[in-house]
């Protein structure tokens, strides 16, 4: 196909992917998760492939963001993946560069370069900012889940931030908080391998045996050995004390 040929459609989508390709650090996991399921929609059509493993965390939730697009078609794939870019970042066009980097949801988001006065606690959670975190958290943040469906302490475990999982605990947030899934803390510092983060959450007495909505422990969505031994010796310790 010729340059005079090509589809503007496809041509503005393949740039908006190379801007989210760059920009992976700039984006919440949600919405790279939905990004990912266009991007997969849009260039591969309905997902066909079966589902991973229950014990393979990230790829299920990749997969299903795939897969719950069912039959859209590739082109409204595209333009949906357009339209969620604009809608998190109206001016990308304005700094999109040239150049192709591989579509990924793996990097780990930080916070956009908002005024701090109009950062939230979450922001706050998110850039790891203990100090500000301090100034400005209320007793009724606690609990508040935010348009993820995760509390504060979920961000701080996401973020493997163990001096503010202290502090939010010891301001009373509950070490056991559930997000919208009925995920723990635990459950995200086991799923993403964060080894620090799940030894101050079982430190603050963190309940290895709550279940998620799918009906999983933190053991059960662990895919790192390190993890899993340091869940086996605490359970091995509960069991003896309990004995």
């Amino acid at each position: 196909m010729s340059d005079s040929d090509t589809d503007p459609e496809e041509e503005l989508f393949h740039l908006a992917a190379e801007h989210v390709a760059r920009q992976t650090s700039s984006l919440a996991s949600a919405d790279l998760l939905l990004l990912y399921g266009y991007y997969k929609q849009a260039t591969e059509g309905s997902c066909e492939e079966p589902s991973p493993g229950l014990l393979q965390l990230r790829a299920r939730s990749k997969w299903q963001a795939w897969r719950s697009l069912g039959k859209m078609s590739q082109s409204k794939a595209r333009q949906s993946y357009v339209r969620k870019l604009e809608e998190l970042q109206p001016n990308w066009r304005e700094k999109r560069k040239p150049g192709w980097v591989v579509h990924s949801i793996e990097s780990a988001p930080l916070e956009d370069q908002r005024a701090d006065s109009e950062k939230t606690p979450f922001d706050h959670v998110k850039e790891n900012n203990l100090e500000r975190l301090r100034e400005l958290l209320a007793p009724g943040d606690l609990a508040k889940l935010d348009e993820h469906g995760m509390a504060l302490i979920h961000w701080a475990t996401d973020r493997n931030a163990v001096e503010i999982i202290r502090f939010l605990v010891h301001s009373g947030a509950s070490v056991d908080q559930r997000d919208a899934e009925q995920q723990t803390p635990l459950h995200y510092a086991a799923s993403c391998g964060h080894l620090e983060a799940l030894r101050c959450l079982l430190e603050l007495r963190a309940n290895l045996e709550l279940c998620d909505s799918d009906g999983q422990t933190c053991y059960d969505v662990a895919d790192d050995e390190q993890i899993c031994q340091v869940l086996r010796t605490e359970r091995e310790r509960l069991s003896g004390s309990a004995s």
